[in-house]
């Protein structure tokens, strides 16, 4: 059998027989790490900071947003994109993100029933996937804008051994014609579907919906995991890869050649998301945030794959602006 993807058409008739499903592993999401976050208006006193800073931003506007993604937006541990977004920005934010996705899972793969680590219920091999679950938000929610982060989970940890030659090889190091493969071709092919089926969706719903993508900025692959207050750690996502290819972390210069054998993967799916957003048949509707560039200092990074809270705050800024230049 030959798989494809999906049609809206198709996409539709499995939401009507699985909305139920949809609807209560939503509700499930809310209730264990409150993925729905409110207005402003219904934020209560803790909300005054912030109705202070609009009031005197008259210019500034908050929206209704739809996000789907990884850790960038679904970070445990610590504050994310869209915490930030909600938080200092103001904006309602329907977020199904979960940490640790890859593009594939968010293009192809099904609803994840694990929240922060509790199931809801057994996997059942007719679980509905990702792309209904999106259309399902976007007929409920009818956002005025869609949030994609995914990418960095595909050619991070296990994943990262393919792209790298070994430095005693004589090669360079970074393994072009894999990295532009998987970029150019599995990563734009997945983007573009789920750019086309949300475009679809929306104007089946008769909004208007651009939609924002991001490419990361550049991390500092030291071993650095995740260590959360639960015990569990999780990570790290390079050091073992270049280890086992023979580039040491000894010292600074060991670490900057590193960073920039990073700075090749992270420029690759900025250029490759910039030109799908630079596509005339997306003008107006597709909007890149190029956040290289944005967290100056190692320090400002938790560990080899986020930000610290601080450099959450300076790339939601950057994602902000872009709202407000474009819808």
């Amino acid at each position: 059998m030959k798989y494809k993807q999906k049609t809206l058409a198709e996409i539709k008739v499995e939401i009507v027989q699985k909305k139920d499903f949809l609807d209560k592993v939503h509700a499930a999401r809310m209730a264990v790490r409150s993925y729905n976050t409110v207005p402003v208006e219904e934020r209560g006193a803790r909300a005054a900071p912030l109705v202070a800073m609009l009031a005197a931003a008259p210019a500034k506007r908050v929206f209704k947003l739809l996000a789907q993604g990884d850790s960038w937006f679904d970070y445990p541990p610590g504050t994310d994109l869209i915490d930030c977004l909600h938080s200092i920005h103001g904006h309602t934010i329907t977020n199904i993100a979960v940490a640790g996705s890859t593009l594939n899972d968010e293009a192809y793969g099904p609803v994840p029933r694990e929240m922060f680590g509790l199931p809801y219920g057994p996997v059942q091999s007719n679980d509905p996937d990702r792309i209904t679950e999106l259309v399902h938000r976007i007929q409920k929610d009818k956002p005025q804008a869609l949030l994609l982060s995914a990418g960095g989970n595909d050619i991070a940890g296990d994943e990262f051994f393919s792209f790298i030659n070994n430095a005693k090889s004589g090669l360079t190091p970074v393994n072009a014609e894999v990295l532009n493969g998987v970029v150019n071709g599995t990563f734009k092919t997945a983007y573009r579907y789920l750019i086309d089926i949300a475009l679809e969706a929306a104007a089946d719903q008769g909004i208007a919906m651009p939609i924002f993508t991001h490419g990361y900025d550049y991390p500092w692959p030291d071993g650095r995991g995740v260590i959360s207050v639960l015990g569990w750690k999780v990570g790290p996502w390079f050091d073992d890869s270049f280890n086992h290819k023979n580039y040491p972390n000894n010292n600074a210069a060991d670490l900057e050649a590193r960073h920039k054998i990073i700075a090749e993967f992270i420029d690759a799916v900025n250029t490759m998301l910039g030109a799908l957003a630079a596509d005339p048949a997306y003008a107006g509707k597709v909007f890149h945030v190029n956040l290289v560039g944005t967290i100056t200092s190692k320090d400002e990074w938790a560990n080899e794959l986020h930000p610290g809270n601080d450099g959450f705050k300076l790339l939601a800024n950057k994602i902000d602006a872009a709202l407000q230049a474009h819808i």
